[in-house]
């Protein structure tokens, strides 16, 4: 999955395909994330060297501590960024269907169908290579259908959840 990043002025482009590499600016990267237990700390081997990061979600940023250093970041994914450019003065309407855009496994649902959600309630929590990811509502509406459990793993472009 492309992510685009915002740090201060800079902005980078984070292509998560492969377990236990990612794509930085177009270069290739080994590194391997994992989370401590019920925390906010991560553990992340980058080239081989060990990084710890406490990563914690504020007001529309993450905050970011590395090394005693502490960054806002602002992180967007491809199909955020695509629903944003939908949006530019026209309104979704019709169905919204939400795919699994990687392999992964279902952690969570937290809807039904025919329940009312708002823009931005959480309808689907994917783990992907070792990360947990909110997939949020793109607007208001019922969820018209919920297509997987929690448990269920999931291919690419499956249809997890339509909203009416």
């Amino acid at each position: 999955m492309k992510y685009v990043t915002m740090v201060g002025d800079q902005q980078y482009t984070i292509d998560i395909n492969k377990e236990g590499e990612i794509t930085l600016d177009g270069q290739v990267i080994d590194a391997d994330m994992q989370q401590m237990p019920n925390t906010h700390l991560h553990s992340i081997i980058i080239d081989g060297r060990s990084h710890d990061v406490r990563i914690s979600e504020g007001e529309g940023v993450y905050v970011v501590q590395v090394g005693g250093q502490i960054y806002d970041v602002v992180v967007e994914d491809e199909r955020t960024r695509r629903l944003a450019g939908l949006k530019g003065g026209t309104s979704l309407s019709g169905e919204a269907i939400l795919k699994a855009p990687m392999p992964g496994v279902v952690i969570e649902v937290p809807v039904e169908a025919g329940q009312e959600v708002e823009e931005g309630d959480i309808v689907i929590v994917l783990e992907s290579m070792k990360m947990q990811n909110e997939f949020k509502a793109p607007r208001a509406g019922t969820i018209h259908m919920v297509y997987v459990a929690a448990g269920d793993k999931v291919e690419q472009n499956q249809t997890m959840i339509t909203i009416t």
